[in-house]
C-alpha cells in the first residue's frame, strides 16, 4: 500500500505507532499523532479522524525486473550506523506458520488465512484475487469490478506487473493477506478462475 503524504496542503510524516486494530498496524503521523489504518486508508483517531489519504497505483517486484525498467536505481545503503543484519527478515516465521498472532474476528474459510490476495476496491465493490492463482495465468487477465474492467498483466514467470483499467489508466490495489482483507472489508468477493 502507497499513500500520497499530502493531506489538505500540508505534506505529512509517518511512524509505526505499535499499535494494531483487526491485526493490521497503525500508523501514526508526527504532524498531529492521529492513528491511521493501512487497510481502511483513514485515521481512525486523533484530530484527523475520518479524514482519507489518496492511495497511490503500486506493485511488488523484482529486483531483476525493476533494474530493467529502470538501470540508473540506486540502492539504500545497509551501511546505517546500526548494528543489524539487514538480511535477516525478522518475521519469516511468521510469514510460514498458518496461525495468526493477534485477533481479527472471524475470518471466511473462502481462502485459507495467510493466502496473499491482490485486492481491489472500486466503486465500493471489493475483490480479492489469490496471488497463488494469478501466477498460474500468464497473459492478461481481464475481469470487471464495480462495472470497470480490470486488466491484470502477469508474465511468463508469474510475475504481477501492471493492474490497470480499459483506459490504461493504473488501479491502486493492495497486497495482503487474506485474513486482514476480509477483516476489513468483510463482504468481498473472491476471484476464482473462469
Amino acid at each position: 500500500m502507497v499513500y500520497s503524504r499530502a493531506l489538505e496542503g500540508v505534506t505529512h510524516t509517518f511512524g509505526v505507532s505499535g499499535l494494531l486494530y483487526k491485526s493490521n498496524v497503525l500508523l501514526y503521523d508526527h504532524q498531529n499523532e492521529s492513528l491511521w489504518s493501512q487497510m481502511m486508508e483513514k485515521a481512525i483517531a486523533g484530530p484527523l479522524a475520518g479524514k482519507s489519504l489518496r492511495r497511490i497505483p503500486s506493485l511488488r517486484t523484482t529486483w531483476r525486473t525493476w533494474l530493467k525498467k529502470k538501470p540508473q536505481t540506486l540502492v539504500l545503503s545497509t551501511d546505517t550506523g546500526h548494528r543489524r543484519d539487514y538480511s535477516v527478515d525478522p518475521y519469516e516465521g511468521y510469514y510460514r506458520g498458518l496461525g495468526i498472532w493477534f485477533l481479527v474476528g472471524d475470518v471466511r474459510t473462502d481462502l485459507s488465512p495467510k493466502e496473499m490476495v491482490l485486492g481491489l476496491e472500486i466503486q465500493g465493490h471489493t475483490r480479492a484475487y489469490p496471488i497463488s492463482l494469478l501466477r498460474k495465468k500468464a497473459g492478461v487477465l481481464r475481469d470487471e469490478v464495480g462495472g470497470v474492467e480490470v486488466q491484470i498483466e502477469i508474465s511468463p514467470g508469474g510475475e504481477l506487473l501492471r493492474i490497470f483499467d480499459d483506459r490504461g489508466g493504473e488501479i491502486p490495489v493492495i497486497y495482503s493477506y487474506w485474513f486482514a482483507w476480509q477483516a476489513f472489508h468483510p463482504d468481498t468477493e473472491v476471484f476464482t478462475a473462469p
